[in-house]
């Protein structure tokens, strides 16, 4: 019985770090999306703080994905 529930506790392990893979590729886009917005509103006046404001999402999504995904890249 041990086996069988470790194996399914590893096995919900591994699509939650699918789901958080796939959740931080969207996130991104959408990041990026923004950024291309944001950056033909303002002409470039604010490029240097919408790139620093985008890199810090993208680092925010990376650290969430990869907190979620921890489990499945230590093995």
């Amino acid at each position: 019985m041990g086996d069988f529930t470790m194996s399914m506790y590893d096995k919900a392990k591994d699509k939650l770090g699918e789901k958080a893979d796939k959740a931080k590729d969207a996130a991104n886009k959408g990041v990026d999306k923004a950024t291309e917005a944001a950056r033909e509103k303002t002409g470039g006046k604010y490029d240097e703080q919408i790139d620093k404001a985008a890199n810090k999402a993208k680092d925010a999504t990376r650290k969430a994905a990869d907190k979620a995904g921890k489990s499945k890249r230590d093995r």
